[in-house]
């Protein structure tokens, strides 16, 4: 069997897995004995807004996920890509670089308008339908629109920058960009709070009083300087609750949601931040990073392998690897990689979420507090409370919210 079948049929079963799994997803765990554990801290309309919420769009979201599978194969399997950077290099007359940013430009586009219907469906009418959204349609096109420039400038530049790594360096590449995303994600981790934040939300230090010096008293007991706490204007644009720490060293900073602080008791705010803590005090940011790089470094390899014996095959229509007609056929490789990885790097973060949630509860002392924030936070954002297993081991970030609160009982 050559190399273009085998990533075709992979290709066909990461289709056909992504729509069991949102079928799955659409069925939850209706098992009685989970039912009754659910009711020991929830009611039966509880359980129906989380399946109604996590139900919302079904057939839309099956629709975008196909179209998406659907646009990377055409580009992959078709000479549409190669035939694309040819009239591109013609347009710019074989000013190459010239070519790779507006290849780039062209293919982010094409998926920016495929998914932009569906992104107005989701975030702008069900989150409304849902009593989520305060926005009005103004302010979806504005933050819609600043989230579309970012992400497509963003990615059109650290493309062309790999681009030029992999024309460059065509020996060592396979080390250059491990560590290039080892550098960029450090400086990104500090700039993003500086940057890109304040482009999406207006934010303010927390003002004096009982709460600030409550985490201020944390932070101490946790032996961790913070430089400022601020409270984020999110109840301007929906009812959603969260609360995380970002930056390093002496520019670590708190990011509170005004509708955590809207929604919650103090001690419930504190037993949030007590979880984000945990995060620090595992360093769990740093470790994430570093098994990241890890990753790159090894998919860098094996990218580079399967290329090279695609390309010998001549089965799919390839020019270099620097190509930016070849972005998409990596691209796709990466997509299929990460189905087989994202289970484990899943079950590591949930391993994370419980050492954060162990950490909390060390430092507060306060059990009771952290399981009534559970029980509101699950509310406040409609949360699947009957997931179904295969979809948190596959999919899920975070332990569920019985999972969590179980923890907590027995802590």
């Amino acid at each position: 069997m050559n190399l273009r079948t085998t990533i075709l049929i992979l290709y066909f079963l990461q289709i056909s897995f992504t729509l069991v799994m949102k079928y799955l997803s659409y069925q939850g765990d209706n098992s009685p004995e989970l039912q009754d554990r659910i009711l020991k801290y929830f009611t039966n309309t509880d359980i129906q807004n989380g399946i109604e919420y996590g139900r919302r769009g079904f057939f839309a979201s099956i629709l975008s996920e196909i179209l998406d599978f659907i646009l990377t194969g055409l580009f992959v399997f078709t000479p549409l890509s190669k035939r694309l950077e040819n009239y591109l290099a013609t347009k710019t007359k074989d000013r190459f670089y010239l070519t790779v940013v507006l290849f780039f430009l062209v293919f982010a586009f094409a998926k920016a308008v495929l998914s932009l219907p569906f992104n107005y469906y989701f975030g702008f009418v069900l989150e409304h339908q849902f009593g989520f959204s305060k926005m009005s349609f103004l302010d979806w096109v504005i933050r819609t629109s600043k989230t579309l420039v970012l992400t497509i400038g963003i990615g059109i530049l650290l493309g062309t920058l790999a681009v030029f790594v992999l024309k460059q360096f065509r020996k060592t590449w396979k080390i250059i960009i491990p560590v290039g995303s080892l550098l960029l994600s450090l400086l990104f981790t500090i700039l993003f709070p500086i940057l890109i934040t304040p482009l999406f939300y207006d934010y303010k230090p927390i003002e004096e009083g009982s709460l600030k010096n409550k985490i201020v008293a944390l932070c101490d007991l946790a032996k961790i300087k913070v430089e400022n706490v601020y409270v984020i204007n999110e109840s301007k644009y929906s009812g959603h609750t969260n609360a995380y720490f970002t930056g390093f060293g002496d520019n670590r900073k708190i990011f509170l949601y005004d509708t955590l602080i809207q929604n919650h008791t103090e001690e419930e705010v504190v037993s949030v931040l007590g979880h984000e803590i945990g995060h620090w005090s595992h360093n769990h940011q740093l470790k994430d990073i570093t098994l990241s790089t890890i990753e790159t470094a090894l998919l860098c390899f094996l990218l580079g392998y399967i290329f090279i014996k695609t390309k010998e095959e001549n089965k799919i229509h390839l020019n270099e690897i620097h190509s930016p007609s070849t972005v998409p056929f990596l691209f796709l490789l990466l997509s299929i990689l990460s189905s087989f990885s994202s289970p484990v790097w899943n079950s590591l973060s949930r391993f994370q979420e419980k050492e954060a949630d162990w950490e909390a509860l060390v430092l507060t002392k306060d059990k009771k507090s952290f399981i009534s924030t559970e029980i509101k936070m699950a509310k406040d954002n409609k949360s699947r409370l009957n997931p179904n297993p295969w979809t948190v081991f596959f999919y899920h970030s975070h332990p569920t919210t019985l999972e969590r609160i179980r923890m907590a009982e027995e802590f």
